[in-house]
């Protein structure tokens, strides 16, 4: 295994930790065990640090689709400015848009397809 795919995994493995802790957490809210009021309305924040995440990897399309989605989700979720997932939903195309265009600018896709050449 390379150091490079040593890393890789060790994200995946934080990421996993991360999901199931998270999701523990809402269950036990959700059971009523405990709980913060409204906690479950902020669970459009992981994608918008999944989106963040992506930025820190320099995949900026994703990066700016995560982070809208995860705008969008929360606005809708909170009811900001009567904003309802029947009245909105047209923001989803164009975060979805918007990432598209963004990695067709920056050649995301490219650089994420192209094999890796291995000198052994």
């Amino acid at each position: 295994m390379t150091q490079d795919e040593g890393i890789r995994n060790m994200k995946t493995v934080v990421w996993g930790i991360f999901l199931i802790a998270l999701g523990i957490l809402f269950l036990v809210e959700r059971s009523g065990i405990w709980g913060i009021a409204g906690m479950g309305d902020w669970w459009p924040l992981i994608l918008i640090v999944i989106g963040i995440t992506h930025l820190i990897e320099r995949r900026v399309g994703s990066a700016l689709t995560m982070i809208l989605l995860g705008a969008w989700f929360l606005a809708v979720t909170s009811g900001w400015r009567g904003l309802t997932y029947g009245n909105s939903w047209s923001l989803v195309l164009v975060a979805v848009g918007a990432g598209i265009v963004v990695k067709a600018l920056t050649g995301e896709e490219r650089r994420r397809r192209t094999p890796e050449v291995r000198l052994d």
